[in-house]
């Protein structure tokens, strides 16, 4: 099928899905070292941007069940990469927060993402920097969109 044929939202799905696969590729190595999965480093940047999160709430962030996070923040728990804590608020709920050695390990692992795009716009031409950096809000937006409609699905 030509570029000509394809749709907007078909280009946009294969070029997000091939640099998000890029991105992993190049975390691969230190997720294996560590022992997480895909799913627990989402769980622990969501933590690191909002420390002290419910599962509830960073159920709801991720777009999953809140049993799923329960599954995932057990195990983070046993690798000594999370610590739950009594919700202030409310004791029946769990507050989370990241350990010394997950904030060091997402440090690392946030300079790899970063430098491995910083080195792809680097190798881009000018005016394709800049539509790039145009393109962001409406990205945000899109992914915004992306998520919230990921939360509102229901399964067959």
């Amino acid at each position: 099928m030509s570029v000509a044929a394809e749709s907007t939202s078909t280009l946009l799905a294969k070029v997000l899905g091939r640099s998000n696969r890029a991105l992993r590729y190049r975390t691969r190595a230190a997720h294996q070292a560590l022992g997480v999965t895909d799913s627990e480093v989402e769980l622990l940047r969501i933590l690191r941007r909002h420390p002290g999160m419910r599962v509830q709430d960073a159920a709801s962030e991720l777009g999953v069940a809140s049993n799923s996070v329960s599954t995932l923040v057990k195990s983070l728990s046993q690798a000594g990469l999370i610590e739950r804590s009594a919700d202030p608020l409310d004791g029946r709920a769990v507050c989370l927060r990241l350990t010394a050695d997950a904030a060091s390990w997402l440090a690392q692992i946030g300079s790899t993402r970063d430098e491995a795009v910083a080195r792809a716009l680097a190798s881009l031409d000018d005016g394709d920097r800049a539509v790039v950096e145009d393109a962001l809000p409406a990205l945000t937006r899109l992914s915004q969109a992306l998520l919230s409609s990921a939360k509102n699905a229901v399964l067959p």
